[in-house]
């Protein structure tokens, strides 16, 4: 049985966020996964499933959006957030906000406010490449994003070339040649997410050039590990992280 569902897939994250010492800093942050993000919201999968988790229907900008619900308070905020700063939102899709007072640099107590968003473009989340924007007393805190952070067009489809029982035989033979010892992958429901992956993404920070493939994301369905990230046009894996091991295991 091959479903389809809607759910979220966190990503690593480009940061524009404010400390107590008003430093403002961009950097990419290896984020660890969200393991209720990617349940199914109503009944478990069947052992020996895989299915493609594709999203709340939800419409920004045009674009259908993969994110877990947040309160519609915390949304109203960061749109007032943005708004107020003159700031644009094609392209974004806010999933979490945060706020907190703290001292500033000048020893006076600051309202901080935090935040994230994915970036989404033909309708598919752009993996390891989010954003936080970083507010003090409701200004920006900090400079825009750097452009080189910022996702522009995409000239790839969002269409799936890759069959899922391929995608969830590909996985579980990595898996089981990984491990330190035979976790029974074969057994559990898998959940796989469609997205872009830039495979020059260590490079941006020093103007590098993006190259853009469709790839997928999988892990079982409640569980952050193992992970895999497995190009869509051959399956050839990206990534691999395992159970049992510390650390990547890479290709």
């Amino acid at each position: 049985m091959y479903l389809e569902h809607k759910s979220l897939h966190p990503f690593n994250r480009n940061v524009l966020s404010p400390n107590t010492d008003m430093k403002k800093i961009y950097y990419l942050a290896f984020a660890l996964l969200l393991t209720a993000a990617c349940k199914k919201e109503h009944t478990n999968l069947a052992n020996g499933t895989i299915v493609r988790v594709s999203g709340q229907t939800t419409t920004i900008t045009g674009q259908t959006i993969y994110v877990n619900k947040y309160p519609s308070q915390d949304s109203i905020t960061v749109a007032g957030l943005m708004k107020a700063n003159n700031l644009p939102t094609d392209g974004f899709v806010f999933y979490a906000y945060q706020s907190y007072n703290a001292l500033n640099q000048d020893s006076q107590t600051a309202f901080y406010q935090i935040a994230s968003a994915m970036q989404v473009r033909n309708g598919l989340p752009v993996f390891f490449e989010d954003i936080f924007f970083g507010f003090q007393n409701g200004k920006l805190n900090g400079p825009y994003p750097a452009p080189q952070f910022i996702v522009g067009n995409i000239a790839l489809d969002n269409k799936p070339n890759l069959a899922l029982p391929t995608l969830r035989d590909k996985f579980i033979k990595v898996d089981n040649g990984s491990e330190a010892h035979n976790i029974s992958i074969g057994d559990s429901a898998l959940v796989a997410q469609l997205g872009y992956y830039n495979l020059n993404l260590s490079h941006m920070a020093d103007g590098g050039a993006p190259d853009y493939i469709k790839a997928w994301y999988v892990h079982p369905q409640h569980s952050s590990w193992p992970e895999g990230y497995f190009r869509d046009d051959s399956g050839a894996t990206i990534s691999f992280r395992t159970l049992t091991h510390s650390g990547p295991t890479n290709p």
